[in-house]
């Protein structure tokens, strides 16, 4: 079986397309999500919010998500307790919410938070793009 040198070529010139246009969607992309964490920041700033993470995410139930949340002025960990909501583990949110007695875990210090308390969230990935495109 013998393949002709246009076949190569076509194939070679395939292979290098796809592969210029993933690179153009990552930069893309990536551009995409610095911008939306510049953002967050802009608001941070301007004092729209508090800004967390989410951790981890432990329990999604019908009616949200139970998850360990870190401060980022802080560090400090909380649970929270998003309502009607099945948060991205990883995400940034910018909430205004209030903690509150958790009667199933007994917990004194649950922030509840309901979507009208976040104010913007980004996914975990545009904190590292925004890294990437600052360096």
């Amino acid at each position: 079986m013998h393949t002709s040198p246009g076949a190569l070529l076509v194939a070679a010139a395939t292979i290098g397309a796809i592969v210029a246009f993933r690179m153009y969607s990552r930069r893309r992309r990536n551009a995409a999500l610095a911008a939306q964490w510049h953002s967050l920041q802009q608001q941070r700033t301007a004092g729209n919010g508090h800004l967390l993470q989410v951790t981890q995410v432990y329990q999604r139930a019908r009616r949200g998500s139970k998850a360990v949340i870190t401060w980022c002025d802080t560090g400090l960990r909380q649970d929270a307790w998003f309502w009607n909501w099945h948060v991205p583990p990883g995400a940034y949110l910018l909430v205004n919410a209030t903690s509150g007695y958790g009667p199933h875990s007994r917990n004194p210090h649950v922030l509840y938070v309901h979507p009208t308390d976040v104010q913007s969230w980004v996914p975990a990935q545009a904190a590292r793009a925004a890294q990437r495109r600052a360096a």
